[in-house]
């Protein structure tokens, strides 16, 4: 481990080259690999991100960088839900909100080392993991059950969990996101600037109590958002209005680094959202994220390293600022180690996440209504004849996320199911007495609901017209996605809360189902009149 002058000195050490490459963190995704081959060899990256890469890609792309970059490489990639960016990984946890209902901070602690172990072995470093959002928003399409709750008391405990299982033995570095903080807006930030919009005192006893928390626990990198938050900043003017955090000097600068003292890595989120490049030409985007405190580019273009050599060259960048960044970045680096140039040597195997994550998906399961006691009896037999009604939104996104492994899992233990997909009321009714049960499943989440609203349209109410179906006397409903589906179904009598839609918990709930298990989640948001919360 160097110290923090070997640091600098050896910073000091760097070209201007190599000074604006170390805060470039390509998407390596987005070229071919002689592309990056050659981008590589220009501009030499800190920092690279990909997602399901092949082995054959992933042995390309360390070739690029051992052979060009002056320093060790961060390998960064999204891990909210386990290893999924790994490819041929098939293990995911489940969404946060599951961690939140199942209000276990030590699981989510394991589950995360777990995850952090057999990440490092890929040569992962960076998880843009734990969300530290609150969830003030039901109607919120982009965040909604990726966040743990709407209580920044249970934010706080289960994403602090997080950060700790990412960190321990420093095997990987957690990121919180989303600065300064998702949640109050329904509208999407790939799509436009969104707004927090609280008061300074709103804001410092809720979110900003979050991040002095997360920074507490030792986060090494936060990302700063396209998100706006007035309370603490500066119009641009009447049409642009306020500028996203990624773009703001009062709010990285003053607010993050200054007020709440992190002395961390700022990553931006991703600068081919709408909401930063709508702000401003393109080749002024790196620049202005630097200048106001950023430190980590993710996703730049390759022009934008012409860009940020040009302003510091120019002086309107300081090199000074530019050693900043680097130093905050090679400090996470050193902290991983990766300046030993070895990558440690870690068991980290794909049952034991499993196995955890089966655990958070059972333990996450939530009883919100439960007539004549109907939930909490069932105990599905062999030979019992379910209809299954699969409710999904009527989007593209919609098609990989189907609820086939509840039908496969009740087969398995001899019950007769017949899974029909957004069917139509006539449908419905010409087959619902020939079942002893219905089982409703509607699966609206932020994978499959193409970004805009997670409500219902007409190919989902057409199930219900003339509610052919509610006229069975044993109907359960289950939400594998948005905790407040009672807002569209407000007449289902018996509904069940499993937030995720991953083959855990769809196998967690078939358990259920079944008597295998009883429900022991606790509601980890509230929605007035229907329900309340009931974690801290």
């Amino acid at each position: 481990m160097l110290t923090d002058e070997q640091l600098r000195k050896g910073i000091d050490g760097l070209t201007l080259d190599q000074l604006v490459g170390q805060t470039l963190c390509y998407s390596f995704d987005s070229f071919s690999d002689e592309q990056y081959d050659a981008i590589v060899k220009k501009t030499m990256p800190g920092g690279v991100y990909h997602w399901k890469i092949t082995a054959e890609r992933k042995a390309s792309l360390m070739r690029s960088h051992n052979k060009y970059c002056p320093v060790p490489t961060i390998f960064v990639t999204d891990v909210e839900n386990g290893t999924d960016a790994i490819v041929g990984e098939s293990v995911s946890l489940p969404y946060a909100m599951a961690w939140g209902a199942a209000d276990d901070p030590d699981l989510i602690r394991r589950a995360h080392h777990a995850v952090a172990k057999r990440c490092r072995q890929d040569n992962i470093h960076l998880a843009l993991a734990p969300v530290a959002d609150i969830n003030y928003n039901f109607r919120s399409s982009v965040l909604n059950v990726r966040a743990v709750s709407d209580s920044p008391d249970q934010v706080i405990k289960m994403a602090r969990a997080a950060v700790e299982g990412f960190q321990q033995d420093n095997v990987m570095a957690a990121c919180c996101k989303h600065f300064p903080g998702d949640g109050m807006d329904e509208r999407n930030q790939h799509f436009m600037t969104t707004v927090n919009s609280m008061s300074r005192e709103e804001w410092m006893n809720t979110y900003g109590r979050v991040y002095r928390e997360m920074i507490k626990a030792g986060t090494m990198a936060i990302m700063v958002a396209h998100i706006a938050l007035p309370a603490f900043d500066e119009k641009i003017d009447d049409y642009m209005g306020y500028p996203p955090a990624t773009l703001s000097k009062n709010l990285m600068t003053g607010l993050l680094k200054g007020e709440l003292g992190f002395d961390g890595c700022i990553v931006s989120d991703a600068l081919s959202m709408i909401g930063a490049c709508s702000m401003m030409p393109a080749e002024r985007l790196a620049v202005e994220f630097l200048k106001a405190g950023g430190d980590m580019l993710l996703f730049p273009l390759p022009s934008d390293f012409d860009y940020i050599k040009a302003a510091a060259e120019g002086g309107e960048l300081p090199v000074e600022r530019l050693k900043d960044a680097v130093l905050r970045i090679w400090r996470m680096k050193n902290q991983l180690g990766l300046f030993d140039c070895e990558e440690p040597i870690l068991k980290g195997e794909k049952s034991e996440i499993s196995d955890l994550a089966m655990e958070i998906a059972e333990k996450a399961i939530t009883v919100v209504r439960d007539a004549d006691g109907l939930v909490s009896n069932i105990k599905l037999k062999p030979g019992d004849k379910v209809l299954h009604v699969c409710s999904f939104p009527d989007t593209p996104y919609a098609k990989n996320t189907q609820l086939s492994v509840i039908e496969e899992e009740l087969k398995a233990r001899g019950i007769d199911v017949t899974t029909k997909i957004n069917p139509g009321h006539y449908e419905i009714k010409a087959c619902i007495d020939d079942f002893n049960y219905v089982l409703v499943s509607v699966c609206f989440n932020t994978a499959n609901n193409g970004g805009g609203s997670m409500r219902i349209s007409w190919s989902n109410a057409m199930t219900m017209w003339r509610a052919y179906l509610l006229q069975h006397p044993r109907v359960i409903m289950a939400s594998f996605g948005d905790p407040y589906k009672l807002y569209d179904y407000p007449y289902i009598r018996s509904y069940v809360n499993c937030y995720d839609h991953s083959a855990d918990t769809q196998r967690a709930y078939a358990r259920l189902l079944t008597g295998e298990i009883k429900a022991r989640g606790k509601n980890p948001v509230s929605f007035p009149g229907f329900f309340e919360r009931e974690t801290d």
